[in-house]
């Protein structure tokens, strides 16, 4: 499990007998402790971000005008003089918390290496249930196609990319605009043409929902997973839904697929989801797969720049970027 869930648990035997029936019928409480343990995210800058942040230039909180709360996007822009690849990355936090902006870094990081990052917020659980983050995923992309004259962003390259609950949301996404009738409940429109979307970045996703929490060891965590399910699906027994399959790449494997690279930690977080994952997709299109067998990395290791697997991940990021771009355009 990662920290922030930890904390989480703990937080919740510490309160159990105060507010124990409102957490059996709501997971309001729940909620709300997983979001505060997520609030500020795990990230470590890498060595030398001061020169980091003068490749790129940032324009904060961009109202993508979307139908529901935290529609908001920052535009992270390399400063170079040519035209560059977007990327689109989606913030984990568990679907009930975290925040673009525990991303910043990271995905400045990223667009110094001559890439534009649309780093997207969207409203989180319980306020909102499924599919309405990935509706505002549709929702970012098509503002800035319609207001492209200001943004200048290169449409005809991008990639989508996500961390935690975010590489599921960009899983299923993606696999809906690839493949016809993939997720119809989730009434999202094929909006990104299928040519121009490179590739995928799916860095420590829980690829089913379902699966995650029946096979957590402790109850604590089996606990924490269904109050989580409950706020993102909208209902208690939200295990056997139809959209609970639908949303699971691992289940409702798509056909088609893009270049993917994908990475988890060895401890605490969803790495066999992610291996499976894998070598499903490498049946389909070329993969990237970034795993450790040695050391204890957690959940979103890769976010912690201080340490040497989060650096050798992002430079075998940067690689998989730079070879799948060149090979759609040699």
């Amino acid at each position: 499990m990662n920290k922030g869930l930890k904390r989480a648990g703990l937080g919740l035997v510490g309160t159990a007998v105060a507010g124990a029936a409102y957490v059996f019928l709501s997971p309001k409480p729940t909620s709300r402790l997983v979001k505060t343990s997520f609030s500020g995210g795990n990230e470590v800058a890498m060595k030398g971000f001061d020169e980091v942040v003068q490749k790129t230039s940032v324009r904060k909180d961009i109202d993508y005008h979307s139908s529901y709360e935290n529609g908001t996007f920052d535009l992270i822009r390399y400063e170079g003089d040519k035209q560059v690849p977007t990327i689109f990355w989606v913030h984990g936090g568990s679907f009930v918390g975290g925040d673009k902006a525990d991303v910043f870094k990271y995905a400045t990081s990223i667009a110094s290496n001559g890439y534009n990052v649309v780093s997207i917020n969207y409203a989180l659980a319980p306020d909102v249930t499924y599919p309405v983050p990935l509706q505002q995923i549709e929702e970012a992309y098509a503002y800035i196609v319609e207001n492209n004259d200001r943004f200048r962003l290169d449409l005809d390259r991008v990639f989508f990319a996500g961390d935690s609950n975010g590489a599921q949301l960009v899983a299923q996404f993606v696999g809906i605009q690839l493949n016809d009738g993939y997720a119809p409940s989730a009434e999202v429109k094929q909006v990104v043409p299928k040519q121009s979307i490179l590739g995928t970045i799916l860095m420590s996703g829980p690829y089913d929902l379902k699966r995650t929490m029946l096979e957590s060891s402790k109850a604590v965590n089996r606990f924490l997973f269904k109050r989580i399910g409950w706020a993102y699906f909208g209902t208690y027994n939200w295990e056997n839904l139809p959209v609970v399959t639908e949303a699971s790449p691992l289940v409702n494997i798509p056909a088609t697929f893009v270049p993917t690279f994908i990475t988890d930690g060895n401890t605490g977080s969803f790495e066999a989801q992610a291996k499976e994952f894998a070598t499903i997709l490498a049946g389909r299109t070329d993969v990237t797969s970034v795993f450790y067998d040695e050391g204890e990395l957690g959940h979103a290791y890769h976010f912690e720049m201080d340490k040497p697997a989060a650096s050798s991940t992002y430079r075998r990021l940067i690689t998989f970027l730079r070879d799948t771009t060149t090979s759609v355009n040699p």
